[in-house]
């Protein structure tokens, strides 16, 4: 074969290429286990039999269990963010922003990574090492969202605080009522509190000091409740 039609020399993976690769594996085989599982099922044994690795090979990236669990959580709430970014600057220039932020919002915590990130939060409830990792995460998990929405809202960072920490509870708690509904109960009951929320976020154009009211009110229940 001439030196024209040769095929071309594949480039040879670094260490640190392979170390991440393997980590990257470990994590998506991970989130895979609690979604499937939950969490009480979700074994390292499992895990590394998915992704074809040892036992060594998962305690090189990960020294236990829990810490690889989180890690995972953690892994695809970076990965939701950057795909609510593409997805949001991809919106049709006709849709309300609000209403796509909602969709998105629900799209990715709705799915996988908010499935996962309940079953951690309920784990969490019965093991003190776990509810220190977990509150830690979600304490981060807080402000990279802070960080990320208020980029997008022209709300003070208090009030969109607490806008934001309202729609977080909204939709764990329709993960929540999954577990006790249908399948057809559920896509009713989600999308019209979905549409509700929409909604919500449209009233506050027409009152925009009620979640400043809010904010004060709590802080005078708080002095009161501090006497």
């Amino acid at each position: 074969m001439s030196a024209t039609g040769s095929l071309p020399i594949r480039k040879r993976r670094t260490q640190a290429e392979r170390s991440a690769e393997t980590k990257r594996r470990l994590l998506d085989a991970t989130i895979d286990c609690i979604v499937e599982r939950g969490y009480a099922r979700t074994t390292t044994t499992e895990i590394v039999k998915r992704v074809g690795l040892t036992r060594g090979a998962q305690l090189h990236h990960f020294v236990d269990r829990d810490t690889l669990l989180l890690a995972a959580v953690d892994h695809l709430f970076e990965r939701g963010l950057k795909g609510f970014a593409r997805a949001f600057s991809k919106r049709r220039m006709q849709e309300d922003e609000n209403d796509a932020a909602v969709e998105l919002s629900w799209e990715a915590f709705g799915s996988r990574f908010g499935i996962a990130w309940l079953e951690m939060l309920v784990a969490s409830r019965g093991d003190r090492r776990l509810a220190d990792s977990v509150r830690t995460v979600g304490g981060r998990f807080n402000r990279r969202l802070l960080e990320f929405g208020s980029s997008f809202s022209s709300l003070p960072l208090d009030e969109f605080a607490l806008s934001q920490s309202f729609e977080v509870a909204l939709m764990l708690g329709l993960l929540v009522m999954k577990i006790g509904a249908t399948e057809k109960e559920y896509e009713a009951g989600s999308r019209a509190i979905l549409e509700l929320l929409k909604e919500f976020i449209h009233s506050l154009a027409k009152d925009p000091g009620l979640l400043r009211r809010v904010l004060e009110k709590t802080k005078r229940q708080a002095r009161k409740g501090a006497r």
